[in-house]
């Protein structure tokens, strides 16, 4: 049973031979973990840019998933160093966080739509990278990436309390951006039937550590109804919807279970009572995550990382549907021997 196999019968909650795993990573710690065990990234060429790749690591750490990126690989430019600008307009502070970092202007300040051009998805420079990355990773689960799918791009381009006050006092002009959006995501579905992938992981944060950012009602009003139209063409089309959303947005969970969702992720432990959900949502929902990098992976020994994953191994052989995974990309101030530690135990199945 490969890799592909493996998550395909765990979150239908078939019969596996091994609990899948996912190791992410930011780049900061995957070059920390490369140094230390002495592998080179590999590059490639697309469109002139080289893109690196860390299948070698991919390759070490068995990873079950390869992601291929929503976006055209020229299609973020860095304007001055440490900012970037993406294909929507906004301007990203990388300084800090070399990742995703945090907006520093926003397109929609005035609600004037005439400001916003919303990016080609028809564009075929943005799916240059996806085969070779799928020809790369053949018997990996292939996930195409859709970050910042409907709320966190609607902020990103009007500002966070923007848009919570939009909410109350301009539903109508929250309507026809989660309208453009989504349209957008849409045709974005449309052209992946070009590529052999298995599943759409939309990136979109609803939650906090104590709870949804808004009521449930109103994530019901606003956000709801075009994740329903989104993943129902996800499932015409052929493919798993995945999501995910930080934080406790377990008052939803029914919700994205009525309207399709088969695999939440992060999945965090400090937020959300694993055993719980497993046993609550069994052959209903299946979940990618679980492991703490906010205590364990960060400021626990390895004994007490050991620990943790045996812990995550029993639950999952218990309930099923867990891909066991520290709950988000990890950061680079997880110890490389904690990281060693969690594999050693998760191979030994």
């Amino acid at each position: 049973m490969n890799e592909k196999e493996r998550v395909k019968r765990c979150i239908n909650f078939s019969e596996i031979d091994k609990i899948p795993w996912q190791i992410n990573y930011t780049t900061e710690i995957a070059d920390k973990i490369m140094r230390s065990i002495n592998i080179e990234k590999l590059q490639y060429k697309v469109l002139g840019k080289n893109i690196y790749t860390y299948n070698k690591l991919d390759d070490f750490l068995g990873n079950h998933i390869a992601y291929v990126r929503n976006r055209a690989v020229n299609s973020v430019k860095e304007i001055k160093i440490g900012f970037f600008q993406d294909e929507w307009g906004v301007i990203w502070d990388r300084t800090i966080d070399k990742d995703i970092g945090v907006p520093v202007n926003y397109v929609l300040e005035d609600n004037d739509f005439s400001k916003l051009e919303v990016p080609d998805p028809d564009d075929p420079d943005r799916y240059a990278h996806f085969q070779p990355t799928i020809d790369a990773n053949k018997n990996r689960y292939i996930l195409a990436k859709l970050s910042y799918s409907l709320f966190e791009r609607a902020w990103s381009l009007r500002g966070m309390e923007n848009l919570m006050v939009d909410f109350i006092t301009n539903p109508d002009f929250v309507h026809e951006l989660f309208n453009k959006i989504t349209n957008f995501n849409l045709k974005i579905i449309e052209n992946l039937k070009n590529f052999n992938i298995d599943g759409i992981y939309f990136g979109d944060d609803w939650g906090q550590q104590r709870g949804l950012l808004m009521s449930p009602d109103m994530w019901r009003k606003f956000i709801k109804p075009y994740l329903k139209i989104t993943y129902k063409k996800t499932h015409d089309s052929g493919y798993a919807v995945f999501i995910h959303s930080c934080g406790d947005i377990t008052k939803v969970l029914e919700d994205l279970i009525e309207i399709g969702l088969d695999v939440f992720n992060p999945f965090q432990p400090e937020v959300i009572d694993v055993e719980h959900m497993l046993k609550e949502y069994r052959h209903k929902l299946a979940f990618y995550g679980g492991v703490s990098i906010q205590k364990t992976l960060p400021f626990g020994s390895t004994l007490e990382v050991t620990k943790e994953i045996e812990n995550k191994i029993e639950l999952a052989t218990k309930y099923g549907g867990l891909i066991i995974s520290p709950s988000h990309d990890m950061p680079p101030d997880i110890p490389v021997n904690n990281v060693i530690a969690m594999l050693k135990r998760i191979k030994c199945q």
